[in-house]
């Protein structure tokens, strides 16, 4: 299978450096024009099944997919971003304020350290990487997209690679970006990181982890 993973469109909580989680806030004008990048961009890449979380903005970058390539998309639970629980919309100063204790655990454990009232990135990949070998049986053969987000890309790429879990964190991944694997029973390869020649601008978002 290959698989395209799609990280939506910019909302007003990406392009203001504010924690994301799981709120259903839209994507920004610049967000949609990011989403339509992605389309163009995937149209090389037809015939395709399309699948999404079901996160609003996630919703809507599939949408707008949807839009210019016809292709029809199915939410899958399992894709969602890390709940971000209490931090959500908090500034990174306000997290390390608030939430010291955390910041200890996440910074010497941020595999396991789950955010207050939220999920641990361990618990993302496993659910995520269940829905990616969900995705895998059903389409062995076929190209798979999929719209989600940071930290799910971030745990499925750890996944497909055997990667430390508290070392993906580093894979740097902009919103409305592509990131190409390809999954066999041989062995999963990476293809691409982090796609960003279809984007106008490419400017990383400036929210702090945990950011979605």
């Amino acid at each position: 299978m290959r698989l395209i993973l799609v990280r939506h469109g910019e909302t007003e909580l990406n392009r203001d450096g504010l924690i994301q989680g799981v709120n259903d806030h839209p994507l920004t004008s610049t967000g949609r024009d990011q989403a339509s990048a992605a389309a163009k961009a995937l149209a090389r890449d037809l015939p395709f099944v399309l699948y999404a979380s079901p996160i609003a903005r996630a919703v809507e970058t599939a949408q707008v997919i949807h839009e210019h390539l016809m292709v029809p998309f199915t939410l899958v639970d399992g894709l969602a971003e890390a709940n971000a629980g209490e931090l959500e919309g908090l500034t990174g100063d306000e997290m390390r304020r608030r939430y010291p204790e955390f910041i200890e655990r996440w910074t010497a454990d941020p595999a396991n350290a789950r955010m207050p009232g939220g999920e641990s990135l361990a618990e993302v990949q496993e659910r995520a990487w269940r829905a990616v070998q969900d995705l895998l049986a059903k389409h062995p053969e076929d190209s798979v997209v999929v719209v989600t987000h940071n930290f799910t890309i971030q745990t499925i790429v750890a996944s497909a690679l055997e990667i430390p879990l508290d070392r993906c964190r580093r894979l740097r991944l902009d919103v409305g970006n592509l990131t190409r694997l390809d999954l066999a029973p041989q062995g999963n390869f990476l293809v691409s990181l982090n796609e960003t020649w279809h984007l106008e601008s490419a400017e990383p978002p400036r929210a702090a982890n945990p950011d979605g």
